[in-house]
């Protein structure tokens, strides 16, 4: 049943309509029964007709007063009312009135002048009609969650055990961040739970929040679900109950501080709302908010055989530590939600499995150095969420890892030198496995690799000059350095830059005659021989190659040369000499 409200002119026109002997609020299904298409036309009761008076019925769900030879027209013949095709028309599945004369009708009353007797009573009966009219539609509306307000919403929620809260609740505002490289709008419905890293307090949103395309952060409302709890610390409510695509985190960059007002009826009907779906068990999704509400991250996979699901669960949780005492918290929060009669494992745990990669990145040379720094950061922060977020069951995509990679702004290519786990047809060898970023080497020949040296002298020995040492490395990475950038070398070895090849170089006091050349020397068809590792005794040289992703790899006697990738440039970062004193 559709309740409309009839205005006071309504009202009137309808009592004055009867006064005079025509026909006032016949009622018409629209559209008319049998109707397929435009035009509709719907046969009136008493014909012929004179003069149609007018059409009230209900236009987007609001009451409305159609216009005559707009919306409407008599037919030629007097026997019919026809809706124009070019004019407004009822609502589908709602019933109009109509208000007419027919022909040949002859009024009994005629003084219905403004101030006459007939025509103040029937104004006073109208206005009480209407009035009446007003008090239905309340009574009518207070039956709605959408319409109902005040004690009459208060009554209503009260049917799911919901109580208004009143001031004094602890409040926070909370960000939410969309994830690197995410496009498209992120719908983050009112009521959608967020927690501390314990679990120990939760807070809910209280209104829908929206993040439009391009917008990569924003920012809501959210109230403690407990009403005596402790209100919660700076960027403590850190952990999203049901995990939403797109959002990379979340935070409250602010203690929680007590509201000062009632919730108000909108916060309350939304949060009526929403407590069905807030409140669901039986479900896969139930399941994977009761584990994370234990603030462990997890993955649950329903298990098939022979395509087929078999009615068995199996909860796979992304924790590298996880004490008995948490794991049975977690299983009682899985079998308060669990389907009847459904069998589900919790998994043991299982140290997430450390990914190592070494990329290459083409950057614009018209960048500054401090945007280049940026761009990595940007590149190391999308990798570690995607591996962090990598669902289980998933290999894991070199494809798509290379897509959040070129979703920089700044990376114009990148390519995968090295990885820890195997890659075969563009995909990881990840599948039933966690993960977790290790280390990652970004190359970027716009970015050098920086060259540190570090000297130790013993108390008493003659020091290496530091100018000659320095012009020697210089003369070396600007030898390198051009060759690195050179497709010509065919015998790419000369990159592996060990101990011997960097000492080579290096003028020591100790040095004969030819004991120091070039790095050039190196690239002949009958290269010297290098110096064995022991000639720079009694000094302690040390190389440190860092590159700017962070990673820094130590070059000393016995240790690994530190491999140079095609098209890495070096820089010396500084020379130093150190005197170190004798033991004891």
């Amino acid at each position: 049943m559709t309740f409309r409200r009839r205005s006071y002119p309504e009202v009137l026109n309808h009592l004055l309509t009867g006064i005079l002997g025509g026909v006032s609020a016949e009622s018409h299904p629209f559209p008319p029964p049998g109707a397929t298409a435009a035009p509709y036309s719907h046969a009136l009761e008493k014909t012929p007709v004179k003069q149609i008076l007018a059409v009230n019925g209900l236009r987007n769900g609001q009451s409305y007063e159609f216009i005559k030879d707009t919306d409407y027209g008599l037919s030629s013949n007097g026997q019919s009312l026809e809706w124009l095709t070019s004019g407004q028309i009822p609502d589908e599945g709602t019933v109009f009135e109509v208000d007419y004369m027919p022909a040949g009708i002859e009024a009994v009353a005629t003084d219905l002048q403004v101030g006459s007797v007939l025509r103040t009573l029937t104004e006073s009966i109208g206005l009480e009609i209407a009035r009446m009219y007003a008090q239905m539609e309340g009574v009518y509306k207070s039956a709605f969650i959408d319409t109902a307000s005040d004690k009459a919403l208060d009554n209503m929620v009260a049917l799911l055990s919901i109580a208004r809260i009143q001031a004094g609740r602890f409040t926070a505002e909370v960000v939410f961040k969309r994830t690197q490289g995410g496009h498209g709008e992120i719908y983050i419905p009112a009521g959608t739970r967020i927690l501390t890293a314990d679990g120990k307090l939760e807070y809910e949103i209280t209104k829908d929040t929206i993040l439009l395309e391009g917008q990569g952060s924003a920012k809501a409302v959210a109230r403690d679900v407990e009403q005596n709890s402790q209100g919660a610390d700076a960027d403590t409510l850190t952990v999203l109950a049901k995990p939403i695509a797109g959002i990379s985190g979340v935070s409250n960059p602010i203690p929680a501080t007590r509201s000062n007002a009632d919730e108000s009826d909108n916060e309350l009907r939304t949060r009526a709302k929403s407590f069905l779906h807030g409140s669901e068990k039986a479900t896969v999704g139930a399941i994977l908010e009761a584990v994370t509400r234990q603030g462990i991250k997890a993955e649950v996979v329903e298990e098939k055989s022979c395509g087929r699901l078999t009615g068995a669960v199996k909860v796979i949780p992304h924790a590298a530590d996880m004490d008995e005492d948490m794991r049975q918290r977690i299983l009682a929060a899985i079998y308060d939600v669990r389907p009847a009669g459904v069998q589900v494992t919790l998994e043991d745990k299982v140290a997430p499995i450390r990914v190592d990669l070494t990329l290459r990145v083409r950057t614009s040379a018209d960048l500054l150095e401090t945007d280049l720094r940026a761009a990595q950061e940007n590149v190391r922060k999308k990798i570690s969420d995607y591996f962090a977020n990598l669902p289980a069951s998933e290999p894991g995509s070199a494809n798509r890892l290379i897509g959040l990679v070129l979703s920089v702004p700044e990376i114009e290519d990148v390519e995968i030198l090295d990885s820890s786990q195997p890659i075969t047809d563009g995909k990881f060898s990840l599948a039933g496995e966690t993960t977790v970023l290790g280390s990652l080497e970004i190359i970027d020949s716009n970015l050098p690799t920086l060259l540190q040296v570090v000297i130790g002298v013993p108390e008493g020995e003659t020091a290496p000059v530091q100018q000659a040492i320095t012009s020697a490395l210089s003369l070396a990475v600007d030898q390198i350095n051009t060759m690195n950038q050179s497709e010509s070398l065919a015998d790419e070895s000369w990159r592996s830059l060990s101990f011997a090849k960097l000492l080579y170089v290096l003028p020591l006091p100790h040095d004969a005659e030819g004991d120091t050349g070039s790095f050039n020397d190196l690239l002949v068809p009958s290269p010297p021989a290098l110096p064995p590792e022991s000639h720079a005794q009694p000094y302690a040289i040390r190389f440190v190659f860092s590159r700017q992703s962070g990673v820094s790899q130590i070059v000393e006697p016995g240790a690994v040369a530190f491999d140079l990738e095609s098209k890495e440039r070096l820089r010396l970062a500084g020379v130093e000499i150190q005197i170190e004193a004798a033991d004891g």
